[in-house]
């Protein structure tokens, strides 16, 4: 039998354990900040920046407080890389034909006249046989012309802001079952050159990467859209964009077929490698597009805010479960030859 005060102490700690049981409640989902979204652009679109110009030092700061970030949010170095910091050098081609221009082209660093630089952040999955998703933006825009900085607030300084909050909830929730990567590129004005050096040497295989989401202006919303959505390019070339509708993602095909968009931004180059790549957008013919008024006054935060939290729970879901994208018949890419 046992002793009246070893009960007594029996109950107690059963009592303690119940009422920690109570009252230690599930940690709660992280949310989009919209907060957090203004000072991402306070800093990549300020002033100081002077219009982070392709393979510049303001571009290479950008980077940097990319990188800092992703460390912050306990994102680690992608597999076999020592440093957040992904570089390559760039330098100028002359036309053959006076009738043609020059090109800006990406090389390995040394003997380059500038350098570019991508940021890449990796959250480990649990499953390292599961493949990978890939999260992406642009991190450069066009610098100082005629004296006046092009802040690029909405081209993509928005892009960038969406990667590190989609990199911040996304790793502080249960440990997903396919690994991501978060990458932010240089050089995209210049003929989107940080994503193809990525693409030719990917820290992963490349045919480990089941899905690339590249985010691009998504500072406005298009008046043609319906409310509150954003357009997902080159919808009907596979089964990604309608999985990630389904789920919630606030997103519809783009509107603008003739302006092939899809092309036009840096899921192009992984989807010319196989990859399922596919970009979003707010309002992709912003009426001040490559212009000084593209400012941090000119975005409409609670409709970034919304649209990135959209993206959360439908990534997640990609992350953790089996459903691999595909090209439907026709709709990838042939490499021109």
């Amino acid at each position: 039998m046992f002793k009246p005060s070893l009960l007594l102490a029996a109950g107690l700690i059963a009592l303690a354990t119940a009422a920690q049981a109570q009252t230690v409640a599930p940690p709660a989902p992280l949310v989009v900040d919209q907060a957090r979204v203004e000072a991402h652009e306070a800093f990549l679109a300020g002033d100081a920046l002077r219009g982070r110009g392709s393979a510049s030092p303001d571009e290479a700061v950008a980077a940097a407080y990319v990188a800092a970030r992703f460390a912050e949010y306990g994102l680690k170095p992608a597999p076999g890389m020592n440093s957040y910091l992904q570089t390559a050098g760039v330098v100028r081609r002359e036309p053959v034909a006076p009738s043609r221009r020059a090109r800006w082209e990406v090389i390995a660093p040394e003997g380059a006249e500038r350098i570019t630089t991508n940021a890449i952040g990796w959250l480990q999955g649990s499953d390292p046989s599961a493949g990978v998703i890939m999260i992406s933006a642009h991190l450069d825009h066009l610098g100082v012309r005629d004296g006046v900085i092009m802040h690029g607030a909405n081209d993509d300084a928005s892009g960038v802001a969406a990667v590190l909050e989609l990199a911040r909830t996304l790793a502080g929730g249960e440990q997903p079952k396919r690994s991501i990567l978060f990458v932010c590129y240089g050089a995209e004005e210049m003929g989107l050159l940080g994503s193809l050096w990525f693409a030719r040497n990917p820290p992963v295989p490349i045919s480990d990467i089941v899905a690339n989401l590249e985010i691009e202006m998504i500072g406005q919303q298009d008046p043609n859209m319906p409310a509150g959505v954003m357009m997902i390019t080159g919808f009907e070339r596979s089964n990604f964009g309608p999985a990630l509708k389904e789920r919630g993602a606030l997103i519809a095909p783009d509107i603008y077929p003739d302006q092939h968009f899809f092309e036009r931004s840096d899921n192009y180059q992984l989807a010319l490698q196989g990859v399922v790549a596919h970009t979003v957008s707010g309002w992709a013919t912003i009426p001040n597009y490559h212009t000084a008024d593209d400012t941090i006054a000119n975005l409409d935060f609670p409709f970034m805010t919304r649209a990135i939290q959209s993206l959360v729970e439908p990534v997640r879901w990609l992350a953790s479960s089996d459903f691999k994208p595909d090209w439907v018949e026709g709709g990838r890419p042939q490499p021109r030859p």
